[in-house]
């Protein structure tokens, strides 16, 4: 049980590294208007999308743990 919880806790922390990153992206963004015809300066629907997969990706690593410790408890309940 005890690999269960090693890889949510390790999904947990690559999802946390994701958000610092694609956060720390963001913030050091201008602010200034871009030249006429030349597109955008950001690329905002990718960072969201990564703020997004973030979060799913934590929940769903919070969600395994959960199980987990469930789990841990039904054994110890059944052996005790």
């Amino acid at each position: 049980m005890m690999d269960a919880m090693q890889s949510a806790l390790s999904g947990m922390n690559a999802a946390e590294t994701q958000l610092d990153t694609t956060a720390a992206r963001i913030a050091s963004y201008p602010f200034a208007v871009p030249p006429a015809n030349t597109g955008d300066i950001v690329d905002l629907s990718t960072d969201m999308l990564n703020l997004l997969q973030a979060r799913e990706n934590f929940a769903t690593d919070t969600r395994v743990a959960h199980v987990a410790d469930e789990i841990q408890q039904s054994t110890i309940s059944m052996l005790a």
